[in-house]
């Protein structure tokens, strides 16, 4: 049977407010930071928004780099200070295809 733990309302509301993760929440109160989430959602708590920000990158700017410019992955990651998948992602949302091998 899971153990009830004892979350105040205010105390876990103000400190998430001023920017504690649910994770560092959890690690707290010894628990895991779901049940944080429920528990400032039961307190009327509206959560933010995930641990990653969304990240814009035109589409045109994009081919450009790659297609045209034929950088590497690697590199545009770097000038747009995002993670390698993140450009893998955008490619493939924007159906640009892999360019071909030299």
């Amino acid at each position: 049977m899971a153990r009830c733990i004892p979350l105040p309302c205010d105390e876990i509301a103000a400190d998430y407010r001023a920017g504690y993760s649910t994770l560092s929440l959890a690690q707290r109160y010894g628990c895991s930071p779901t049940t944080v989430a429920k528990r400032l959602r039961a307190c009327g708590i509206t959560l933010r928004d995930s641990r990653f920000l969304p990240i814009h990158i035109a589409e045109a700017t994009l081919r450009r780099l790659y297609l045209e410019e034929r950088q590497p992955i690697t590199a545009i990651a770097a000038h747009f200070g995002v993670s390698v998948s993140t450009i893998g992602n955008k490619r493939r949302s924007y159906d640009i295809p892999i360019r071909p091998r030299r």
